[in-house]
C-alpha cells in the first residue's frame, strides 16, 4: 500500500508589534508577527504538531525574517510571548483524533453496557488577568517615536486572554485629558483595524518595558 507522508504548516496567530522598530528601515509600528505551527501529515492530513515558527514582516520596507534565531534581540521577547500565547488547533491532531475515536467505537461497547459514575473534571487554571487594564483605559507611548512625538492607545474591548485597542497617528505638543479625547476621536488613521494583543504581551509592554504609560 502506498503512503503519502510529510510535513506542513498552519497559521496560528498574527499581531502587530507596535513598539518594535524595523532593523532595516528604522520605522516603528510597522512590524507584524505571524506564528505558524509545524505538523507531520499523512495523506496531507495533520497527525500531530512538532513545533512553532514565527515570521516578522515590515509593512513599510517589506523586510521578512522567517527564523527566530535570525531576529534581532529587540524582536525576540514580543515574538516569543506570541508563540507562548498561540495554541495548537485541534485540526493539527486530526489523524490522532480519528484514530482515538475509532478505538473508542471498537472497545467502548462494553463500557457503555455497565456505565460507571463519571467524576467531574477539575476546572482548568484561569489565565492571569491584568487588573490595571479596563475598557476605556488610555495610554501614551514612551520612547518609541522621535523626540517630541508620541502615540495614544485606548482599550476598546477585553476578553479573558486578549486586549483589543485602537491607536492614533503620531502626535506632538502638550497632552491633556481634552486633547487626548480629541486625538482618539479624530487622529485614528482611517481604515486601520482594531489591534489586539495577548494579555501577557500587553502586561510585558506596560509593566515590563514601560512602553505604554497609563494617562487616566
Amino acid at each position: 500500500m502506498l503512503f503519502f507522508y510529510g510535513t506542513g504548516t498552519s497559521r496560528l496567530l498574527t499581531a502587530p508589534l507596535l513598539t518594535t522598530s524595523c532593523t532595516h528601515c528604522g520605522i516603528t509600528g510597522q512590524l507584524s508577527a505571524t506564528v505558524f505551527s509545524r505538523y507531520v501529515s499523512l495523506f496531507w492530513t495533520p497527525i500531530f504538531p512538532f513545533g512553532k515558527m514565527s515570521v516578522t514582516v515590515c509593512g513599510h520596507c517589506q523586510q521578512t525574517i522567517a527564523k527566530l534565531k535570525q531576529m534581532p534581540e529587540s524582536h525576540r521577547p514580543p515574538v516569543q510571548a506570541l508563540q507562548q500565547q498561540a495554541r495548537y488547533p485541534l485540526t493539527n491532531f486530526a489523524v490522532l483524533i480519528l484514530f482515538g475515536l475509532t478505538l473508542v467505537f471498537i472497545f467502548g461497547v462494553g463500557w457503555f453496557s455497565d456505565p460507571k459514575p463519571v467524576t467531574a473534571l477539575s476546572a482548568a487554571d484561569q489565565p492571569v488577568v491584568e487588573t490595571g487594564v479596563q475598557e476605556g483605559t488610555r495610554y501614551k507611548t514612551i520612547g518609541m517615536t522621535e523626540e517630541g512625538t508620541y502615540l495614544l492607545a485606548e482599550v476598546t474591548r477585553l476578553t479573558a486572554d486578549t486586549v483589543y485597542f485602537k491607536t492614533t497617528g503620531l502626535l506632538h505638543g502638550p497632552l491633556t485629558a481634552a486633547s487626548a479625547t480629541l486625538a482618539l476621536r479624530d487622529s485614528v488613521p482611517a481604515g486601520v483595524p482594531i489591534s489586539k494583543y495577548p494579555r501577557n504581551l500587553w502586561h510585558f509592554l506596560v509593566q515590563g518595558e514601560g512602553r505604554f504609560r497609563r494617562i487616566n
